[in-house]
């Protein structure tokens, strides 16, 4: 099967996963025997077209126990394919390395980079940790089945992306101060690329065209190798994902992963004093939903998790951010919180 090219790329670092744009179907119908380990939906409803798969598991709990239940009932069919979001793409990953069985991926939505990482991400104790890592042997863009999705699904991809406004102060900032992975101008440039990228692309994110859904797959792909070959994520991983996780710990609520991203990026970037309005601006203009209402956050969820920020990093060893060198204040949290609540609200419909 053709690999694609990237449209999108200036800057590649390390070896990026091979992409076709091509439909479920055709992949489907030359595999032979298959486990799909799917999100429901979309798979009861798209189902019927596609050959019948020898094991069909439902994603859902990443807890790391119950993914290893799932493997202990044994496996089934010769390849491993995910076919929906985030947790079914982990959970594939997670069954094809215990198995050792050959991975595809078919991201159904483009709210998470899942399908573009080589980490298996899983819970403990609602805690998110990396273990092992699988590399697949093909991504398939299926782009009309992709754009049938939610809208909000799909442009929740913006955090991802839009995370290396944050990430690179965060990295530079430590680094400066001689803590953590050294600065690499490479991938500081890269971050800075994906944001330009991000920027420009945000109409056609927002309109769910294909050109959108191309460009956040294949910014992914690209974060996805740089990321391998560094062995670490700063330049695109700071505070705004280290808030979201701590606002997970916080709540036990999981959120739409790109959306809390995007909220936490225009709330850290307040804190950061780092351009807070290009990030409120990316957000606007490509209709990621990010205002604390709609995702279901409270003021008093925010506050605690902001404010105890830095204590939550250093209990799970994260990597160093601006709340570990410049504790967050409460002025600073009155002034995220204010930045975050002055973005637009976004109806799960529109």
């Amino acid at each position: 099967m053709a690999r694609d090219a990237d449209p999108f790329t200036s800057i590649m670092i390390g070896e990026p996963f091979d992409v076709a744009e091509v439909s479920l179907g055709d992949v489907l119908s030359g595999l032979g025997s298959y486990t799909a380990v799917v999100n429901d939906p979309p798979w009861t409803l798209i189902a019927p077209a596609f050959p019948k798969p020898a094991r069909v598991i439902v994603a859902a709990d990443m807890e790391l126990s119950e993914l290893e239940a799932l493997a202990a009932v044994g496996d089934a069919g010769r390849t491993v394919v995910g076919i929906g979001g985030g947790t079914a793409m982990d959970t594939a990953k997670f069954l094809a390395w215990k198995h050792g069985k050959p991975l595809i991926q078919v991201p159904t939505i483009t709210s998470v980079d899942a399908a573009f990482t080589d980490a298996i991400g899983v819970r403990q104790d609602q805690r998110v940790r990396y273990i092992a890592k699988v590399i697949p042997r093909l991504v398939v863009l299926d782009l009309p089945l992709i754009r049938s999705a939610p809208p909000h699904l799909n442009r929740a991809g913006v955090g991802d992306v839009l995370s290396c406004h944050t990430g690179l102060f965060d990295w530079k900032l430590a680094s400066g101060a001689g803590q953590g992975h050294p600065w690499r101008a490479d991938l500081a440039a890269l971050g800075a690329e994906l944001l330009d990228g991000l920027d420009a692309a945000a109409g056609d994110i927002r309109d769910v065209s294909a050109d959108g859904i191309r460009f956040l797959a294949h910014a992914y792909r690209r974060i996805g190798a740089a990321c391998a070959l560094a062995g670490h994520s700063r330049f695109e991983e700071g505070s705004e994902h280290f808030w979201a996780y701590a606002y997970e710990a916080l709540t036990g609520v999981s959120q739409i992963h790109g959306e809390l991203i995007a909220c936490g990026v225009v709330a850290l970037s307040v804190v950061q004093g780092n351009d807070p309005g290009r990030a409120a601006d990316i957000v606007t203009r490509s209709g990621v939903r990010a205002h604390p209402a709609d995702l279901g956050i409270t003021e008093q969820q925010f506050r605690a998790a902001l404010t105890g920020l830095a204590a939550y990093a250093r209990a799970e060893a994260l990597d160093i951010s601006v709340a570990d060198l410049t504790p967050v204040t409460p002025d600073q949290v009155d002034a995220a919180w204010q930045a975050v609540c002055a973005l637009p609200r976004r109806p799960v419909a529109a």
